[in-house]
This record gives C-alpha cells, sequence and structure tokens, in this order.
C-alpha cells in the first residue's frame, strides 16, 4: 500500500444513480462519504430513460428536485409486427433524461455533504487485512472503509467481473422531433418488437425523444452506429418499428452504444470483504420493463442505509493495541455487505428472472403478436406484468403522509 493513501471512511465508486443516491443517504446520515466520477462534465447515457413513479419517489425522498422539464407518461404501447396492445399505467411517470437527474442527484449528494471528486478514474481495488480497501485512483491512492461500487456497466480491477448472458448492443439517441410526432407520443412510453431487436420511445421533455434499441452485434456490424443508417434499415426490418417511428428524421450522427449488455445478470456472491455493488454491478434487468433506474437508485439507498446501521454501531472495545477503531468498524461491515448482498438477491432476483422471460418473449414476435392481439380483451394482463418486474415494496420509499404527498 503506498504510504501517501488517504483515509476515507466510505468511498462510491460512480456518480450515476445508485452511486449519488447511495452517497446522499451516507451523508444525510453523518457518515463521511467520497464519491469518484469519472466524468468532468455532465454526460448522457445508454438508457431509456423511463422513470417509474416508485424511482421518482426514491429520488424526492432525499430532497433532490426532478428535472422540470421530464414528461409525465401514463400510458404503455407494445407494437408487435401486426398488433398493438395500449394499457394504462400508474401515475407519476417519467421521462426524464439521465443527464440532468444524475446530475441533480450528485448536487443533492454533495449539498448534504459528500465530497465529490469529477474527472476521477478508479483503476483497483484491493483489500487490505483487516483495514478496509486500497483503492487506486488517477488522483492517488485512498484507503476506505468501505467501498460501493456503482460503475454501471463498466467493471472494475479488484471487483469479480460479471458473467456474459447472450450477446447484444444496446443503442441509443436523443432527437428532436415534429409537432405531429409530439402529439403521438405525449404521455406515452412506445415499444416495438421485432425478430432479434426491440426497442422502445418516450419524450424526456416537450421537445426531444429517447430512442433505445436492443439489436445484434450481427445488425450493428452491419448498419454501422450512424442513425441515418441504422434506424431506416431497423424499419424496414421490422414492422413493429416502422409504425412507431414514423415521420421521424433521422440525423447523420453515431449513435451512443453498449456492448455487451448482460441482461438478467444478478451477481451471485458478494463481491468481496468491505465491497458493495449497486446498480447494474449488482443486477441488469433487461431494459423493457423500465425498472432499471428504480432498481439501481433502490440498491443504492438499500446499501446506505446498511452500511449506516454498521456505522452507528461503532467500533467495538479494541482487542489489541495495534487493532484502530476504523478495523473494527470494518469487522461489522463485512457481514453486513454480505447480508445487504443477500437481501438485494432476494429482493430483486424474481423481478429479474420475470423481465428475462418478457425479453425472451419480444425475441418471437410471431409469438408474442396474437397475445397482444389476445391482450386485447384482457386488460389486467398488462398491469399483471408490470406489478411482476416492478421494485418490491421492501426497497421502496416510505409512502409520505397523505397530506404531504405530491400529487
Amino acid at each position: 500500500m503506498s504510504e501517501q493513501a488517504r483515509r476515507a471512511g466510505v468511498v462510491v465508486v460512480g456518480g450515476g444513480l445508485a452511486g449519488a443516491m447511495a452517497a446522499a443517504h451516507l451523508a444525510r446520515a453523518g457518515v463521511p462519504v467520497i464519491v469518484f466520477e469519472q466524468s468532468l462534465q455532465p454526460q448522457p447515457a445508454v438508457c431509456g430513460e423511463f422513470l417509474s413513479f416508485e424511482g421518482a419517489a426514491l429520488v424526492r425522498e432525499i430532497g433532490a428536485d426532478l428535472p422540470q422539464e421530464a414528461h409525465a407518461i401514463d400510458t404503455v404501447a407494445v407494437h408487435g409486427p401486426r398488433h398493438t396492445l395500449i394499457s394504462r399505467l400508474p401515475e407519476g411517470n417519467l421521462g426524464v433524461s439521465r443527464m440532468r437527474l444524475d446530475e441533480a442527484l450528485r448536487l443533492r449528494a454533495g449539498q448534504l455533504g459528500a465530497v465529490i471528486h469529477r474527472g476521477v478514474t478508479v483503476h483497483r481495488l484491493t483489500p487490505l487485512d483487516d483495514s478496509g480497501t486500497l483503492v487506486q485512483t488517477s488522483g492517488g491512492d485512498w484507503q476506505a472503509d468501505a467501498v460501493i461500487v456503482a460503475t454501471g456497466k463498466r467493471d472494475l480491477r479488484g471487483v469479480t467481473a460479471r458473467a456474459r448472458t447472450h450477446e447484444v448492443v444496446g443503442v441509443q439517441l436523443h432527437v428532436s422531433v415534429a409537432p405531429q410526432v409530439r402529439v403521438r407520443m405525449h404521455s406515452r412510453v412506445s415499444l416495438w418488437v421485432g425478430e432479434g431487436a426491440y426497442g422502445g420511445v418516450a419524450l424526456v421533455d416537450d421537445t426531444t425523444l429517447n430512442v433505445s434499441c436492443v439489436i445484434t452485434p450481427q445488425a450493428a456490424r452491419t448498419h454501422g452506429l450512424c442513425a441515418a443508417d441504422l434506424m431506416p434499415a431497423l424499419m424496414q426490418s421490422h414492422p413493429a418499428a416502422a409504425r412507431v417511428l414514423a415521420e421521424i428524421v433521422w440525423p447523420a450522427v453515431k449513435m451512443m452504444a453498449v456492448a455487451p449488455v448482460p441482461y438478467g445478470y444478478v451477481r451471485p456472491v458478494p463481491p468481496g470483504a468491505g465491497l458493495w455493488c449497486a446498480g447494474d454491478q449488482l443486477a441488469v434487468i433487461p431494459s423493457l420493463t423500465g425498472d432499471g433506474m428504480t432498481m439501481a437508485l433502490a440498491s443504492g439507498r438499500k446499501a446506505a442505509m446498511a452500511i449506516v446501521e454498521g456505522w452507528s454501531a461503532g467500533p467495538a472495545v479494541s482487542r489489541s493495541r495495534n487493532v484502530d477503531a476504523r478495523g473494527l468498524r470494518g469487522d461489522r461491515l463485512r457481514p453486513a455487505a454480505e447480508r445487504y448482498h443477500t437481501d438485494m438477491v432476494q429482493a430483486c432476483g424474481r423481478q429479474v428472472r420475470v423481465a428475462v422471460r418478457l425479453q425472451q418473449l419480444f425475441a418471437r414476435p410471431r409469438v408474442l403478436d396474437p397475445m397482444l392481439r389476445l391482450g386485447a380483451w384482457l386488460p389486467p394482463v398488462v398491469p399483471l406484468l408490470v406489478r411482476a418486474t416492478r421494485v418490491p415494496r421492501a426497497l421502496r420509499a416510505p409512502a409520505a403522509p397523505a397530506a404531504c404527498r405530491v400529487a
């Protein structure tokens, strides 16, 4: 270990949804926390940018401001090759720019007392025998009692890499749309299904449409990632995409992409002593459910609450003159990390499994299409599937008193 390693209570690697949420809860509880965020400026993310009402409640719980530009969503439309099923959603869902929301959460974490270092890359995590974890960064070394790994889809040295599932490529673009498209997309998230691909669109403000797709590596290689080439090719190949994406003018810009995306992954064992995985480093729910953002927020909150509980217990009476209070606190945090991991896997595992089954169904539009037609005669089907993939109640923010609830 470097002799110049600085001491830290909790280090959060990544300042996205999970990391910023964890930092905010830790700071509010008085736990010293440092966040290392790789980007210097707010950055967009490859994300469907659908925030469920449960996720919005988690954001409000820490006193963060939801972006005023966010677009209310109360309807979902699922488009197969020939049939479409439209269903109402619970109130309170939003289409919201990740760039704006992530920044709002980081701002709130800083207001609550978290120290946020921008433009710093964490290179490696190394467990230490009885004194936490060595965090090696582009700005120097730190020794932390606990580390929350919230790096999204980017794996980190020192943390067991996530096992790959089937290979898919996620692509995303913000595009300004004409008034007639805005009217058609108002208050709605629209999903389309094709052989080997699916996608979704939703407004994230009054004029900007989020276009997100999951495609095969072969499609990415064949058509490239330029929106003006890829999107018309998808519309030509998939009738449902052609219906949903009609009248959109595709700019000649490269779409953001991430690959491989390990949909369905749930971390099977705790990542190591003193480490807490949150967000996509813990579990990756298929994007078609629209619950990925809420799951990231909920896992960050849960990790922070577990650390606060262990931290508040305080260091035990020293058993040795060679063991300081930090080492003893680490003794308490390690089993807390294992309990957190077990609780999160039990809480979210079922939702991820159901979502994977839905994703497999989406990959077979010839089977899905008749079900969409049947679903029009069975209105409860979609609400039941929505509830089956939502973050469980145990991970949600406590309900506000009736007089304080936001309409």
